[in-house]
């Protein structure tokens, strides 16, 4: 098997990265095969670690402040439980040959951050989609940047869980690429949490599902190409829950890419009611802000979101691509807000349709670029709004720019993103 680690960076990354990953006949064991290659940046000084053993002492010893600088090689499972008054780093030494972790436990943990490593996850016989070997749970102050988070392949599908996140405070995963899960990064009952410049492809369900979290950041990351099991998989791309009976508060979604690609639909944002009592306070989510995304998808949650307080929408580009359907209106994405919800603006969006508004005093809906792509004499239609220089079928991913002149243009709507992708920079 070999692992391929590109630049994360959102404006910078590899369009055409990871569109066919190869299936392994048969499962190596985790951490083997060709050299693996991660995003380390420059190691600097520290103290050499060649081993698990010398690694394990090192931690054990730590005081606080310490970096360590790791060989490559599989390392085994990573566990610590213990917490530091100044951050403990864990490094590759070097980016061509990282350290490979086949487990990852914190665990009570405080002030670690883990650098330019591997996380890998094989199947295993007998092994529900549920497998985790990663988590972080009642720790603080943890932050994982320029790594590899490499799930297994189940009859040639996506299998195992990430990353989970529980019951933990000031996390931070960055510049990292999470792929070949069942489900890539989920968690709950966390205060600050940022998900920023990742990259997430491969994902037989959910990228990101989170519940009961206050104070949550997805910035600047790209999910592209999810590809589930025929009847078996309902996938979304990011999605909030009400948990533990509980609403989450104070979350940001900017600046993302969500790209359906030469890969599986999938609903994109989505913060559904979960069946739950919606006129309860607990259960209503606070201090949404969704701003400047661009989705290129096939389903009709495009931006689906229930009982908020305080939303703001705004300047999103939302796009749809074509897949096999015979009823076609369930593959056009929109914008829809339960009309329970309040203090509302949607504003200066590329998109199909909007709904929800139904003259409440406190929404404002305006200067939106109404467009569709079946009737070429109305207006919005795509080929007087859109530049095509990708599309999914032909290229694996998307890029449509602004046409000058369309309504998108005229109202300086949707995303400012479509004006800096890589292949016109």
């Amino acid at each position: 098997m070999r692992y391929i680690f590109s630049s994360i960076g959102l404006l910078a990354c590899t369009l055409m990265l990871l569109l066919a990953l190869p299936v392994p006949s048969s499962a190596a064991p985790a951490c083997s095969g060709t050299k693996i290659a991660a995003n380390a940046v420059n190691a600097g000084n520290g103290q050499a670690i060649r081993n698990p053993s010398e690694l394990s002492s090192a931690i054990r010893n730590a005081k606080g402040g310490e970096t360590f600088l790791l060989e490559g090689g599989n390392y085994g499972p990573l566990k610590i439980n213990r917490g530091f008054k100044k951050p403990v780093t864990i490094r590759s030494a070097t980016a061509g040959s990282p350290a490979c972790f086949t487990e990852l436990r914190l665990n009570k943990a405080g002030n670690i951050a883990l650098d330019g490593l591997v996380f890998d996850y094989e199947f295993s016989s007998g092994e529900k989609s549920t497998a985790n070997r990663f988590s972080i749970h009642e720790s603080r102050g943890i932050s994982i940047t320029n790594s590899v988070f490499d799930g297994g392949y189940k009859s040639g599908a996506g299998h195992g869980r990430g990353l989970r996140i529980r019951n933990s405070a000031k996390i931070d995963i960055s510049g990292s690429i999470f792929r070949k899960w069942w489900k890539a990064l989920t968690g709950d009952s966390v205060v600050d949490l940022t998900i920023r410049g990742n990259e997430f492809t491969d994902i037989r369900s959910d990228g990101i599902a989170l519940g009961v979290i206050d104070g949550l950041v997805i910035e600047a990351n790209r999910m592209h190409n999810f590809r589930g099991v025929k009847g078996k998989d309902h996938r979304d791309m990011i999605q909030i829950l009400r948990s533990s009976n509980r609403r989450s508060t104070d979350i940001t979604i900017r600046n993302n890419i969500f790209d359906m690609g030469a890969g599986d639909y999938a609903q994109t944002i989505w913060m559904g009611g979960d069946g739950k009592n919606l006129g309860d306070p607990m259960l209503r989510h606070q201090n949404v802000l969704i701003e400047n995304n661009v989705i290129y998808n096939s389903h009709v949650h495009g931006i689906s979101v229930a009982a908020i307080d305080n939303l703001s929408i705004r300047k999103n580009s939302v796009i749809r691509v074509h897949r096999p359907e015979k009823n076609r209106k369930v593959t056009i994405p929109r914008i829809r807000v339960s009309p329970g919800s309040t203090s509302v603006v949607i504003e200066q969006n590329a998109v199909a349709g909007i709904t929800g508004y139904k003259n409440q005093p406190d929404w404002a809906i305006l200067n939106n670029a109404i467009i569709q792509d079946k009737s070429p004499g109305q207006p919005g239609y795509y080929d007087r709004e859109f530049i095509y220089y990708a599309t999914g079928a032909a290229n694996g991913y998307n890029e449509y720019g602004v046409r000058p002149g369309g309504s998108i243009d005229q109202l300086n709507a949707g995303s400012t993103l479509v004006k800096n992708y890589p292949t016109r920079r």
